[in-house]
């Protein structure tokens, strides 16, 4: 007797490896849609397609036209889109159309991408946050420019030295409708991975991140660390926070706040993303059966509790960005690949400017110090390797 055919899901994202790898230890055949159509995304995949153009953009033309051909196979549920759809709310709705997207809705996304909408909310939930301001702070001074519509931090500017790059052109293109200022806030950057349904949310774990420099970018996001212990005052308010956030913006599935935990233990939320985050490849053990499968089920209205956090060890990924131009050879790709603890290994190869992403490096540890030391050692490693 054959056994049932295995459920399919399509993973869209800038860089799909994490989400693939979550369908995958749930159960799902997963089919890759992404820039990149990394080597290990590629080997994890029923199928993957490269569906990006130059810059690390999804490409409207590609992704539609692939999502289309996963509709005709009939047997793809739907996709779950991960990051890089910020910038193309469009693309997303349009997307929402060829085949079921198992997520938010794109007007739910819209509305919390939407700068004033989301901090109106936040004043209004009583949810402890930065000042903000839609129009440029006159005295520019502790504030910082961002853009709604991007991610990973790449656009997150001090706004004195963002009006002074902006007069000469060098603050890169964005859509004015995303663009905002919000007060700095000093503190260690963490973020709550959580998950909705209906009138349901329940916090998976905290994570703590990694964001640092990288040229004229002062908070670049490299990664992240957890679970990590929190005092129950901090845990608590998180809980509510993204219980509010949930029921005033009806999300669904999985989603996940950054927020600033100053030195005196409050959080200040930061942004919320409707979305499953990269955080997911720290609580894979959240949920029997897999995180996925909690996704899925979460957006059709089930809600299971989740494993207490802590379960499974603290992890730890972070991406190493390149240094200067170069090219990775069949040599370079089989070096990363025989480490072990190298993820998003590109193919043979690729070539990368100053700044592009070379791969993610990997650990795992008994507490987060250790394994932000095994990260910072593996980091070095590789670049002594590849860009020495």
């Amino acid at each position: 007797m054959s056994s049932p055919p295995q459920p399919a899901l399509a993973l869209v994202a800038t860089s799909a490896r994490s989400l693939v790898e979550c369908a995958v230890d749930s159960g799902y055949a997963a089919f890759a849609l992404d820039v990149f159509a990394d080597r290990d995304t590629c080997r994890l995949a029923r199928a993957c397609v490269a569906v990006g153009r130059g810059g690390a953009t999804l490409d409207e033309s590609e992704l539609l036209a692939a999502l289309a051909a996963l509709r005709a196979r009939g047997d793809v549920a739907g996709w779950v889109a991960g990051s890089g759809l910020e910038a193309q709310p469009a693309l997303l709705a349009a997307a929402a159309r060829v085949l079921p997207l198992i997520g938010n809705a794109p007007e739910v996304v819209r509305r919390v991408r939407t700068p004033v909408h989301f901090h109106q909310a936040l004043e209004r939930l009583g949810i402890a946050h930065p000042a903000f301001s839609a129009a440029p702070p006159v005295d520019p001074s502790g504030w910082l420019r961002k853009d709604a519509h991007a991610c990973g931090g790449w656009h997150v500017r001090h706004a004195g030295a963002a009006a002074a790059q902006g007069a000469s052109g060098a603050l890169g293109a964005g859509r004015g409708d995303g663009i905002h200022f919000q007060r700095y806030v000093a503190g260690e950057p963490m973020s709550c991975l959580f998950i909705a349904a209906g009138e349901g949310a329940a916090v998976l774990g905290h994570s703590r991140q990694i964001v640092r420099p990288l040229g004229r970018r002062p908070f670049v996001f490299r990664g992240g660390v957890g679970p990590v212990p929190l005092e129950a005052r901090v845990q608590a308010s998180l809980a509510g926070a993204a219980a509010a956030l949930a029921r005033a913006f009806g999300l669904r599935g999985l989603n996940g706040i950054d927020y600033v935990l100053d030195a005196a233990g409050t959080p200040w939320v930061i942004e919320l993303n409707p979305r499953p985050t990269a955080a997911i490849q720290l609580f894979g053990a959240a949920f029997e059966g897999g995180l996925m499968r909690a996704h899925v089920e979460a957006c059709a209205g089930r809600l299971r509790p989740p494993v207490p956090s802590g379960v499974g060890g603290v992890r730890g990924y972070e991406t190493v960005f390149a240094r200067r131009a170069g090219r990775l050879d069949e040599a370079a790709v089989h070096w990363l690949e025989r480490q072990g603890w190298c993820k998003d290994i590109p193919q043979p190869g690729t070539q990368h400017a100053w700044g592009d992403p070379l791969c993610t490096v990997v650990a795992e540890a008994s507490s987060a110090d250790a394994v932000m030391r095994q990260l910072d050692a593996r980091r070095r490693a590789l670049r002594a390797q590849l860009q020495s």
